[in-house]
């Protein structure tokens, strides 16, 4: 006779898949001739059952390839992308068309705005000086931008570092595998 405590341990390990043969046919013994409390009562049933119907089960060969297929499944589902559809692309295009074609026919044509050629004079009566203000102007403009972007420079260690990252999905994927055949195996093991 097993004391209650060792039952429960085994109990447990039969839940989580981890008893041998040996042991499960302990605890079959055990609900078998002694009462339980009631607390063990579904147990006490459940090895019962297992014990009037002693069936094979049988395994079918294509049953790996079947787990690992969901399992695919499951993942395609996790990684849903959010698309833009190119409808939804093209009502956006013409919400722009609309609003470029009221700025150009509409307020083009008043004296202060921004196309009117009355705003429009020119500042410089030689092209080289005009030239040169343009480039000292677009100098100005990339070192501001530059100066602005430096500060990014950690950003793109952070995504280098991700990229690098992203095999462990794939060591992931083979983890689950390694667990889909570890528990096979067990199953290989009640069978025998």
């Amino acid at each position: 006779m097993e004391s209650l405590s060792k039952i429960r341990v085994l109990l447990d390990r039969f839940y989580s898949g981890e008893t041998t043969l040996e042991e499960e046919k302990r605890l079959e013994q055990y609900f078998s001739e002694t009462s339980v409390p009631e607390e063990m009562l579904p147990d006490k049933e459940l090895f019962l059952s297992m014990e009037s119907n002693p069936v094979d089960v049988e395994i079918p060969d294509d049953l790996n390839s079947k787990i690992l297929q969901a399992i695919d499944k499951v993942d395609r589902k996790e990684i849903k992308t959010r698309r833009i559809s190119l409808f939804s692309l093209s009502g956006l295009a013409a919400g722009l068309l609309v609003m470029i074609s009221v700025y150009l026919f509409f307020l083009k044509d008043k004296p202060d705005g921004l196309l009117s050629t009355s705003t429009m004079q020119d500042t410089y009566e030689d092209p080289m000086d005009a030239y040169e203000e343009v480039k000292k102007t677009l100098a100005f403009v990339s070192d501001k931008f530059n100066t602005g972007t430096d500060e990014l420079k950690h950003v793109q260690q952070v995504n280098k570092t991700v990229y690098n990252l992203q095999p462990l999905t794939f060591i992931n994927k083979g983890n689950k595998e390694i667990r889909l055949l570890q528990q096979l195996e067990k199953v290989g093991e009640v069978k025998q």
